[in-house]
């Protein structure tokens, strides 16, 4: 059975309630993912796979960057603000400034990454 990468979304809400840091950080990261791996599949889908040895993530937002329609070059300004954030929250050792403002803007961009990745044209990635 494929993994639905939704899940991770609904794991990042329950986590986002937590009261504790560690709980609101993988909340963020399991946000991030969420986006980047649906938007992987879907450029997969279409027949574009990263070459090897190549940054996927960044692979990744560059092939919605790279066309000429709006809504593909948000979704890349979205999922590289979002990376930033789970970068931050993975690897960042300091206290991260207004974390619960943090996850709710995350949350709130995985939401609208996901409806309007739905909604985006079928020639784009």
């Amino acid at each position: 059975m494929r993994f639905d990468w939704k899940n991770f979304l609904s794991l990042a809400e329950v986590l986002a309630a937590n009261s504790d840091d560690a709980s609101k950080r993988t909340a963020i990261s399991r946000a991030y993912y969420c986006a980047f791996n649906l938007a992987l599949a879907r450029a997969k889908s279409k027949g574009r796979f990263p070459p090897k040895n190549t940054p996927t993530h960044q692979w990744c937002w560059e092939q919605y960057r790279g066309t000429n329609d709006k809504a593909c070059v948000q979704l890349a300004t979205t999922g590289d603000r979002m990376k930033k954030m789970r970068v931050d929250a993975d690897y960042n050792a300091a206290e991260i400034r207004r974390l619960d403002d943090a996850v709710k803007s995350i949350l709130g961009d995985a939401r609208q990454f996901l409806a309007d990745l739905d909604t985006l044209d079928p020639k784009y990635p």
